[in-house]
């Protein structure tokens, strides 16, 4: 009994902060997507997102990386050419299918994120490595992690109008959001170990 106590209070403690869920409250006027999710009688049943952001922070993606030793008591040349593409997407955690995470991104933490960033190959430099040193490259994409959440309500309106500012709205949770938003920077970086 103890046991199922504890983990009940351990399970309550880490839900998210949905304790309003369910609550009647008017149309907040700084929804930015209203997505259509069904006929409703009488009505259209219209789900509405808010996003806040937490926190972000400058990531590099790594897509390739190599490792150049020079052993010798020379200056040595290299040239360094990327031979794999990878693709990076904005990710976050689920629970509601918000279409509009990149545009507020781009407009609250940097206007060089994008969707998705495919690097590229071939691109090569060449280097000169001093004596004795390790040098680490690695090709990738220039991005953000970022923490951000979403907050959800749903109403009825009509089928071609999302309810107004101020109509009612059902209170329907709280999304915390994690993941990283790359952006169209992309690029060597080097590095000595």
């Amino acid at each position: 009994m103890a046991l199922a106590s504890l983990l009940a209070s351990l399970f309550v403690a880490v839900t998210p902060g949905v304790a309003n869920a369910g609550n009647i409250v008017p149309c907040p006027a700084d929804i930015t997507e209203w997505r259509g999710i069904g006929p409703l009688r009488p009505g259209y049943r219209w789900e509405g997102y808010r996003y806040t952001l937490l926190s972000a922070a400058p990531y590099f993606l790594v897509s390739e990386g190599q490792l150049l030793d020079n052993g010798t008591d020379s200056t040595v040349p290299y040239t360094i050419t990327t031979t794999r593409s990878t693709t990076f997407r904005i990710t976050s955690a689920v629970g509601v299918q918000a279409g509009k995470a990149e545009d507020f991104l781009k407009t609250n933490v940097s206007t060089t994120i994008e969707a998705s960033r495919t690097t590229s190959l071939g691109v090569s430099f060449t280097v000169q490595v001093p004596p004795r040193t390790r040098l680490i490259a690695e090709y990738g994409v220039e991005a953000y992690q970022v923490n951000y959440a979403i907050e959800a309500w749903r109403a009825t309106a009509g089928p071609n109008n999302p309810p107004p500012t101020g109509a009612r709205c059902e209170e329907w949770g709280y999304y915390p959001q994690s993941g990283t938003a790359p952006t169209y920077t992309e690029g060597w970086r080097l590095r000595t170990a």
